[in-house]
């Protein structure tokens, strides 16, 4: 499982970067460590600041990676569009990032860096938030039945093998006010189908099968309410993809990337 981790050496990527070499010594897996220098910058000052990044780098290396076979790369171009092109190598399996830099009003007018590596992105993306106390111990998932889904909570297995994994689906009749509410015919309809699509995505994976229950109301308050009550340090999620949206994901995993509540695991795209 190659992971690479892509860090502007602020103090917002220094977790992700002791995350991955967390991830990396104990898949047994090697690493990348990249970062970009923008190429906008006069050539003898790029230089300058590649060679300080490559020296940063190594010391970092040098003081977490006991254990880890890593690769160092200090790349010049449009950080951007370098970036995606890294992230989507066919032999990458993790991408690990850290949160993005608050930039106020800014955030609400265009994506972030890291939105639209995520929105743009076939390799599962962790975007690490949290101090790096211990493995992943809890692990949340809402799922929608989509293959998208089924890659991030296999992804969320891989990277957090000894942790406790809850996997829900939030789901709710269309128009349900204007049909009788959540005890209506209707409705006992629609969530007797939900059953049945869960207990078709489950057969997706290995023996035994997860389980899903399935949680009524809206989504935004539904996984908050989860969050709250399971206590995650890992949340999981399929992204869906919205071309016509600014940051190119849906809205739920937008707002998820935007202001994590911990970290998070965002897969867009199914396997290969």
């Amino acid at each position: 499982m190659p992971l690479l981790v892509a860090t502007d050496l602020s103090d917002r990527s220094d977790r992700a970067v002791e995350r991955a070499f967390d991830l990396a010594r104990r898949l047994d897996t090697p690493l990348t460590l990249l970062t970009v220098v923008d190429e906008s910058y006069a050539s003898d000052f790029a230089q300058e600041i590649g060679a300080k990044a490559r020296h940063r780098l190594e010391a970092i290396a040098g003081k977490l990676g006991t254990g880890v076979t890593y690769d160092i790369r200090v790349e010049t171009g449009d950080p951007l569009a370098l970036l995606i092109e890294e992230v989507n190598s066919p032999d990458l399996d993790l991408v690990v990032m850290g949160r993005h830099r608050q930039r106020g009003v800014l955030d609400g007018l265009r994506a972030t860096t890291v939105e639209s590596v995520v929105s743009r992105s076939l390799t599962p993306v962790l975007m690490v938030v949290d101090p790096v106390l211990s493995d992943y111990r809890r692990v949340l998932a809402p799922v929608a039945f989509s293959a998208t889904c089924a890659r991030a909570v296999e992804t969320a297995k891989t990277i957090a093998a000894d942790a406790t994994c809850r996997i829900f689906h939030v789901w709710s009749a269309p128009f349900e006010g204007l049909t009788g509410g959540k005890g209506s015919d209707y409705a006992r309809a629609v969530e007797a189908e939900t059953r049945d699509q869960a207990a078709d995505w489950v057969q997706s994976f290995d023996a035994p099968h997860p389980e899903v229950p399935l949680i009524h109301g809206p989504l935004g308050a539904a996984v908050q309410q989860e969050i709250l009550s399971f206590g995650p340090d890992l949340l999981a999620i399929g992204a869906t993809t919205r071309p016509l949206s600014f940051s190119g994901l849906g809205s739920f995993a937008a707002d998820m990337v935007r202001d994590p509540p911990n970290d998070l695991l965002i897969v867009r795209a199914a396997k290969p």
